[in-house]
Formats: C-alpha cells, sequence, structure tokens
C-alpha cells in the first residue's frame, strides 16, 4: 500500500489536472481568456529560443560565458554605453580579465566573496566579470549604505576583500580594501595582462553575485544568485519578455546592485548580443533626452519610475522609438496614463523578488495585473488564506494551509523542488535562519515546501493575478483589511501630490492601527486640504488615513521604495511638517495639545 503522502500527492495532481480542463472549457468561453491563450501561444516560437540558453546553464554556462562568445563572434560590435564613452564586446572582455589579475594578485581565489561598492558604470560590471574569472562572487553593495549599515552588509556577506570605487573610499571598511577610478590603479589595470584570463571553471549551482534585499523592514540580507538561475532569467527576459532582435538598444537606469538592473537589465542584453545605454541614477529630466540620445527601443522600469514620468513635465512625450517597456510595480492607476501619454505600444508587467524561485508574467498588456499563470492548478504557484489581525496563516482541520478561491486575497507561496544548493530557484540567504524563516513545510501534503513572498495578491476568473499589498503593510482598522498599495492609488491622483506613502500606526486608546499618509508636495505647489479630502472621501470610510504629514521629501531606499518603519516611528510627532487629523470628513491641524491627547489616548479618531 502506498504511503498516505504519496497516495495525497497523486490524488492532488489528478484532481488539478481535471480541474484545469475545466477551467479552460469554460474559460474558452470568454473574449479575455482566448486573447490570453493567443498572446501566449504567439510566444512560443520565441520562447523556444531560450533552450539553448538554459542547455548551456545546466551545463555550466554563465554571463561571463556569454561575453566571451560575443566577443567571439562581434568583437567590434557595441556592448554598453554611458555618457558618451563606449565598450565594443571585445574590449568589455578584455577590461574584464584585467580586472581579474588585478584580483588574482590581492590573492581572490576560488569559493572567496568581494564586496563591491560604485557607481552604475561599464568599469562596475567588469569587477563583477572579473570575480566570476577567479571563482569568486561579488557582493553587490547598496551605494547608498553607509556607517553601520555598510559593515553589516560587509559582515553578512563574509567577503574577504571590498572593491569600491573612490567616490565611496571614505566610508569606512574594516576589509582589506582596493579603490578603483583613482589614477593609480587605472595604470595598475593599463599593467595588467591584456591575454584572456584563465577562468576558473563554473557550475551553474556555484553562487554568482550576492543581491541584497531592499531593508525595508530591517538591515539588508544578501540573497545567493548562482550561475545558472542568472543565465535562466536573462534568457527568459531577452528572448520572452523583451523580445529582443537585432536593432534593438535598452535604457537601463536601475542600480546594477538590484536584481532587475543587473539580471534582467544586463542579463538580457548579455544573452541576447543587444547594446544597452546606462545612466547612473534616474533622472525625470533627462530621461526621455537620453531616450532619443541613444536611439533606445526598450526600457527596464520599477512603477515609482512611470509615476515620476507621467506627472513630470515634457514637451517631447511621443518623439522616442521606445516599441517596448517591461518592469513590475506600474500601478493600474498610472498605466494608461504612462502608455498613452509616450506612445509606448507594448507594456510587460512581471511579478517577481530577488530570492523567489519563480516569477508571473503579463504578456498580454492587461492593465493593473502582474501577469497570467496559465497552469495555476498545478500548485507551483499558490494564494493560501492569510490572517492579517493574528499574523498568521489559516489552516483546515488537518493543519494544512487553505488555498483562496478567485477573488480572495492571500500570500503568495512559490513551490521548491529539491534541496540545498540543488534547490529549484531558491537558493536563500547567507544566514541558515533567514534562509529557514522563508521557506514553509508540510503546507499541503507531508514533504512538500514552499517559499513565502510576503506579498498579499489575488486572482481573477480568467486567472490574471494583480499585486494587493506586501504583508505587514496591510493593517486592521475598524475591522476592516486596509490595503497601503490601494490608498496610495487613490490619493496620489491629487495634482499637488510628488509622492505619497502610507502606512498602518498604533495609537493609544484605538483599536488596530489608523492610516497614516505622508506625502511630498509638487515644486512650487501647495497642500490643497480641500481637494485632498474629496479624494479621501472616496475611499472607504475605514480606509480613509486618519493622520495626513506634510513632509518637504519622502526617504527611500536604493530601489526606491519607502523607509515606512521611519514613517511609523515618526507618527505621533509635530518635527517633519504639517500634521492633520481627520474628523468629520475634514482634515483639521494639530497642535501640540493635540498632540498630546492623542499621545495619552484622549483624542479618539
Amino acid at each position: 500500500m502506498a504511503p498516505l503522502s504519496f497516495r495525497k500527492r497523486i490524488w492532488r495532481t489528478v484532481r488539478a489536472a481535471v480541474d484545469t480542463t475545466s477551467d479552460y472549457a469554460a474559460g474558452l468561453r470568454r473574449k479575455d481568456f482566448r486573447d490570453a491563450l493567443r498572446a501566449e501561444v504567439g510566444l512560443l516560437a520565441p520562447g523556444a529560443a531560450t533552450l539553448p540558453w538554459a542547455i548551456r546553464a545546466a551545463l555550466g554556462g554563465s554571463l561571463l560565458g556569454a561575453v566571451q562568445r560575443n566577443a567571439a563572434r562581434d568583437p567590434e560590435g557595441l556592448a554598453f554605453e554611458r555618457y558618451g564613452g563606449q565598450a565594443t564586446w571585445a574590449s568589455f572582455a578584455e577590461a574584464c580579465a584585467r580586472r581579474a589579475y588585478v584580483l588574482r594578485d590581492r590573492n581572490v581565489s576560488k569559493g572567496d566573496v568581494v564586496a563591491l561598492l560604485g557607481p552604475n558604470a561599464i568599469e562596475y560590471l567588469a569587477w563583477i566579470f572579473a570575480c566570476t574569472h577567479v571563482g569568486a562572487t561579488a557582493a553587490l553593495i547598496n551605494t547608498n549604505l553607509s556607517g553601520s549599515a555598510l559593515l553589516h552588509a560587509q559582515q553578512s556577506a563574509k567577503a574577504s576583500l571590498l572593491v569600491v570605487h573612490e567616490r565611496f573610499a571614505t566610508r569606512g571598511s574594516e576589509l582589506p580594501t582596493l579603490v578603483y577610478g583613482t589614477p593609480e590603479r587605472d595604470d595598475e589595470l593599463k599593467r595588467a595582462p591584456s591575454a584572456p584570463f584563465p577562468s576558473v571553471p563554473i557550475r551553474d549551482e556555484i553562487d554568482f553575485v550576492y543581491i541584497y534585499t531592499s531593508g525595508t523592514t530591517g538591515l539588508p540580507k544578501p540573497c545567493r544568485i548562482s550561475h545558472g538561475r542568472a543565465m535562466m532569467a536573462a534568457a527568459g527576459f531577452g528572448k520572452i519578455m523583451f523580445g529582443f532582435e537585432d536593432g534593438d538598444k535598452l535604457y537601463n537606469v536601475l542600480p546594477l546592485y538590484h536584481a532587475s538592473g543587473l539580471l534582467l537589465g544586463v542579463g538580457s542584453c548579455i544573452v541576447t548580443r543587444t547594446p544597452m545605454a546606462l545612466r547612473e541614477a534616474f533622472s525625470a529630466r533627462a530621461f526621455w533626452p537620453d531616450v532619443r540620445r541613444y536611439q533606445a527601443t526598450a526600457i527596464l522600469y520599477i512603477g515609482e519610475l512611470c509615476r515620476y514620468l507621467a506627472n513630470a513635465p515634457s514637451d517631447i512625450d511621443t518623439s522616442n522609438n521606445v516599441r517596448i517597456a517591461v518592469g513590475n510595480g506600474l500601478r493600474p492607476d498610472v498605466w494608461p496614463r504612462f502608455q498613452q501619454r509616450f506612445a509606448i505600444p507594448t507594456i510587460r508587467e512581471f511579478y517577481g523578488a530577488t530570492e523567489a524561485p519563480g516569477f508571473i508574467f503579463n504578456l498580454t498588456g492587461r492593465p493593473g495585473s502582474v501577469g497570467r499563470v496559465p497552469l495555476r492548478r498545478a500548485g507551483w504557484l499558490v494564494l493560501v488564506r492569510y490572517d492579517i489581525d493574528r499574523d498568521e496563516h489559516l489552516r483546515d482541520a488537518e493543519g494544512r494551509l487553505v488555498e483562496c478561491r478567485a477573488g480572495e486575497v492571500g500570500e503568495l507561496l512559490v513551490r521548491i523542488a529539491g534541496e540545498g544548493s540543488k534547490a529549484d530557484g531558491f537558493r536563500g540567504y547567507t544566514d541558515a535562519k533567514a534562509t529557514r524563516a522563508k521557506t514553509l513545510e508540510n503546507v499541503f501534503v507531508d514533504g512538500d515546501r514552499y517559499f513565502r513572498s510576503g506579498d498579499l495578491l489575488r486572482f481573477d476568473e480568467d486567472d490574471y493575478f494583480y499585486f494587493v499589498d506586501r504583508i505587514g503593510d496591510t493593517f486592521r482598522w475598524k475591522g476592516e483589511n486596509v490595503s497601503t498599495a490601494e490608498v496610495q492609488d487613490v490619493l496620489s491622483a491629487a495634482p499637488f501630490v510628488d509622492e505619497l506613502a502610507v502606512v498602518g500606526v498604533a495609537l493609544p486608546g484605538h483599536d488596530g492601527r489608523a492610516g497614516f499618509a505622508a506625502l511630498a508636495l509638487r515644486e512650487g505647489a501647495t497642500f490643497d486640504v480641500a481637494a485632498f479630502e474629496v479624494l479621501a472621501a472616496r475611499l472607504p470610510s475605514y480606509a480613509q488615513p486618519r493622520l495626513v504629514r506634510v513632509v518637504s521629501e519622502l526617504r527611500k531606499t536604493g530601489t526606491y521604495k519607502f523607509q515606512k518603519s521611519a514613517l511609523r516611528e515618526g507618527a505621533l510627532s509635530l518635527e517633519g511638517g504639517p500634521l492633520f487629523r481627520w474628523d468629520a470628513g475634514r482634515y483639521h491641524p494639530v497642535d501640540a495639545t493635540d498632540l498630546e491627547r492623542l499621545a495619552q489616548g484622549e483624542l479618539r479618531l
């Protein structure tokens, strides 16, 4: 007799197959569902082109190997450009090799970790691949870190050397340090051999880079990204999402220490031999002039950048050659404005996290959706019910997690196949305890393992998924769950608002958490309280922010995420900007007396 857990697995698989067949039969009667299938089938041909890269990855391929192949096949072809400086595939391959010789002279070898701190630049990329040459892992440190946070990033990666651009060299380090960007280092590189470097053999399960979490709720953690994962992500996005062809060029302003900028931007261009134009940091004013100057046909975004651009003044809205924009976090209220204003034919949104073992792709352009999961019933990606009040998953009579139905909000889980270094797509962190915290076991049957995304999503009857909020960002007030992202969508429509963030804050004498909105004004604008009240009134009463602060700027991480912990900590204070409280449909200024009464629980909101 087969073990009970095995029989449950078989039954779950059979039931999923039957339910999937039923779903598709019903879905074919709906036009949106047929359109989604048509779009996915139309992408099968370019998707098949990723197979050679998948095979190379399985056999030990790497992005460095792809760079070397590009240098052999098209040595004078443009690889990267930035501020007038350019690198061909041959010159870039040579730059990587020269730096590898420098690292070897510093006794960096196979298995070592090199912390890398520098701005977006061609030479920054060369240092990453120099690490691959010698068999080391590059820990890519956020350039916004300093002091104890910077030291923590180096220590948590167990780095043996810090390679740092001279601009950041004064921030301090306990590690041996190699400063680049100085005349002395430039001379050292020139003296290094120009011959190809004898690279250490690479296997797909070996760590390529460490990419840190954003640090929105604590100190950043280094996520382990293998060479195989980097290759697969690059191939999938380059061939399917961007669909790069001859004549394309990507404009990339995202930080290269971030997964989107490096793996999806740089990686996609390398595997498809597509040139890429870099900028050190995003500038709304310079974005479209850059796109025109570089004659870019593709852009890589995160949602906040699109909102900045949609709100920024410009007289060259449709004067660009962009045929496709790919990214994540584009909110439904911004999507149509952004696409129409800048005449971008195709937008492809996706859902993913640096360490997550899976992605969701929106290939049909349905605004607001992160994508469709064609075989949702197969169970590789599921939403499970989550109790926000108790901060825990709901369970059935057998102690198993409960899957969501269409329209319900739940936490996204992604199935993990394999163990340890062979785990399918989830390498975890350098900290084993942090890795265990992101893993659930025995979720539906004994022995299964799932990655916890920490994100709340929902899906519709066509299996399109929609991002709702982060666990911890969603809060409960007056017995109702409030999504900070959905509140932000409504209130950000105010024409005087430049940026707006919403958090839930605990208030003395109140149950749950009250909505607290912090907003920064556009240049030259003033806070129109009456207009803001009109927008707030469109929200359900429980979702209307009880406190609003006008700030000079909103602090963000290096990947443009709001530092919400700082907002929560400073909510009950008159420092940081004018504070208003909601009462009877109006926002009233808060003075010192009001604040004292709030702190004592005497003033009710």
